[in-house]
């Protein structure tokens, strides 16, 4: 069957599967002015809506709810317009129309809503459980930042959070290699932090140790020079003739003095230059760690941006494949109502729509 032939189908389709569909399909403004067929008609939807069973876990269910309430809202539209040309052609009874119209326009919207509320749902939780795997990456980066609740912490509980109570599994659903790889690069850089940190803490802990030996050999030196200062004293009787002797000690002990200065400052040098080396290499380490984590979310960014243009993609061209349904649909019903104007009766004016379309009757055709 040709294409046109299935959308000719289409149109008639209300027709095969209900009665009171095919009416208010062929005459929107009949429910405007018979109770009973749109009391039918309300009916026949509602129980439409109740034989569904959604399954939200599934494109296809979801997209069935989308279309069913599109299709009610089409009818609200269609009976809308045909009350205002009811109301045109009859201002006598425009006020009851009107009543009868906001009736429709609020059942039916209604009827929408409670159409589409299960994905309503769905979409509510799904956010929420989009929020709460963000909430979890977001505090593992945390963490490797050296942050809990948004306060610095020691290095034992930020591993204990890290390796212990983050618990990582299936739960998380397409976030949960998007929070493995935040992990590892929240442990590596806090490793990398606390190696940094003891090799601080093990260079200030050796230049304390020089400083107590230089105290230790100061201490040393001033008892030394007691012992002399005494010694000199007791000597004084004989300095006369052990003068030469006094004053080449005396040399000797400047510079040993100087030669014990110049080591402790070059100690001191060289532990100051060890402890600024180990500054620079954690910085680097965290500056790296931080390019890491940043090209995880820029892909992570990326990848959101092309998932949200594919689905806009597909809602535009779904809403265009309804437009032209509805414009073909409206063009053959007009052209079997013309038929029919012209004495032919309407299944066989049907007939003719089907068969212009089909292209079986020569040097005829139809344009959209």
């Amino acid at each position: 069957m040709s294409t046109a032939a299935e959308n000719v189908l289409d149109f008639f389709h209300g027709e095969a599967v209900a009665d009171v569909v095919s009416l208010v399909s062929e005459n929107p403004g009949s429910v405007l002015t018979d109770d009973n067929l749109y009391d039918r008609f309300l009916d026949h939807l509602r129980k439409d809506i109740a034989a569904f069973v959604p399954d939200l876990s599934t494109a296809t269910s979801r997209k069935k709810i989308t279309s069913e309430a599109f299709r009610i809202t089409r009818f609200k539209t269609a009976i809308d317009e045909a009350g205002k040309k009811l109301n045109e052609d009859a201002r006598k009874s425009i006020n009851a129309i009107d009543a009868k119209r906001r009736t429709v326009k609020a059942d039916l919207e209604e009827l929408a809503e409670d159409a589409r509320r299960p994905l309503t749902q769905w979409e509510k939780q799904e956010q929420a459980r989009i929020d709460y795997c963000l909430s979890i990456i977001k505090h593992i980066e945390d963490c490797g930042n050296g942050f809990i609740g948004g306060e610095p912490q020691p290095y034992g509980i930020l591993f204990r959070e890290l390796e212990e109570k983050i618990v990582i599994n299936s739960e998380l659903g397409e976030f949960e290699e998007q929070a493995r790889v935040a992990h590892r690069i929240a442990t590596d850089k806090l490793k990398a932090a606390f190696e940094a940190h003891q090799k601080a803490e093990a260079d200030r802990a050796e230049l304390e140790k020089l400083r107590a030996e230089k105290a230790e050999r100061d201490r040393i030196e001033a008892t030394r020079a007691e012992q002399e200062r005494m010694a000199a004293e007791s000597a004084e009787r004989d300095r006369r003739e052990k003068e030469r002797q006094e004053r080449e000690a005396v040399e000797q002990k400047a510079r040993e003095e100087r030669a014990a200065q110049a080591a402790r400052e070059q100690a001191e040098r060289e532990a100051k230059a060890a402890i600024e080396r180990a500054e620079r290499e954690a910085a680097a380490a965290v500056e790296k760690a931080n390019a890491e984590a940043k090209a995880v979310r820029d892909e992570a960014e990326r990848q959101e941006r092309e998932r949200m243009a594919t689905a806009k993609r597909e809602q535009e061209e779904r809403e265009a494949r309804e437009r032209d349904r509805d414009h073909r649909g409206r063009l053959m019903g007009e052209a079997k109502t013309a038929l029919m104007a012209q004495g032919a009766g309407e299944a066989t004016a049907k007939k003719i729509v089907l068969a212009i379309i089909a292209g079986e009757i020569p040097n005829i055709k139809m344009e959209f």
